[in-house]
């Protein structure tokens, strides 16, 4: 009596673990399912700044800050803020004085072209240490963001992240996303220190990555000083 007691027992245990197996699988095919066919994603989108004055020594600027951050959502592949693309006047102003009207005027014309989702201006940053971050939406139409925010006092230098893809290899919305916001030139101020009001940059350049002094060694500029996070909702 009592082994057919244990044998029950132990029946009952294994047929519990099968049925706990088989829930847990329907439930994440359940997940699976309903992220194949989620229209919409809402992120927490992130720009971690940490220039600080030991790892950025070169001419450190005692007023050391960043502009409101500012962007757009977008098709894929769009070539705004792209290195090697010419600054429009909106990213000129952003570079330059960190205004961002022109260039929501900017991104605005372009929404209503069908080209884009929406645009978003965050916070600035007092100083060169801490983090900015906004609420945005993407959707399968518009899965791409691009943002940037002027690093100051600087002749027309900005740090970006130019069309992510919010969407991965299946398809679906990534759950989070990490990567380095890179330090770019706008090409259309001379200047390089840190300082504003320099000559008009004739004729403008095309958009190019920073790597030389005062912010890089002469092959890059430290990942350090920028992390892009993108955290779904």
């Amino acid at each position: 009596m009592k082994t057919y007691l244990n044998l029950s027992i132990i029946f009952l245990l294994l047929t519990s673990c099968v049925l706990s197996d088989v829930e847990s699988e329907a439930q994440q095919i359940i997940v699976d399912i309903e992220n194949m066919f989620e229209e919409t994603a809402t992120y927490q989108l992130s720009f971690v700044f940490d220039w600080n004055s030991t790892d950025f020594p070169n001419e450190y600027p005692s007023s050391a800050h960043f502009s409101p951050l500012v962007g757009w959502v977008h098709e894929k592949d769009h070539p705004y803020f792209k290195e090697g693309e010419f600054a429009s006047s909106g990213i000129e102003q952003m570079a330059e004085t960190g205004s961002t009207t022109t260039l929501e005027n900017e991104l605005e014309a372009l929404i209503s072209q069908n080209i884009g989702l929406k645009t978003y201006t965050g916070s600035g940053l007092s100083g060169g240490v801490g983090t900015i971050s906004i609420e945005i939406e993407v959707n399968r139409e518009f899965p791409a963001v691009s943002f940037a925010s002027m690093l100051a006092p600087s002749p027309d230098w900005f740090v970006a992240c130019a069309s992510v893809n919010l969407l991965d290899e299946d398809n679906e919305f990534v759950l989070e996303k990490t990567l380095v916001g890179h330090l770019y030139d706008a090409g259309t101020e001379e200047g390089n220190t840190f300082s504003y009001n320099n000559e008009e940059t004739q004729p403008q350049n095309p958009i190019t990555r920073i790597t030389e002094p005062p912010m890089g060694d002469g092959t890059e500029v430290k990942p350090s000083l920028c992390t892009v996070i993108f955290t779904k909702q």
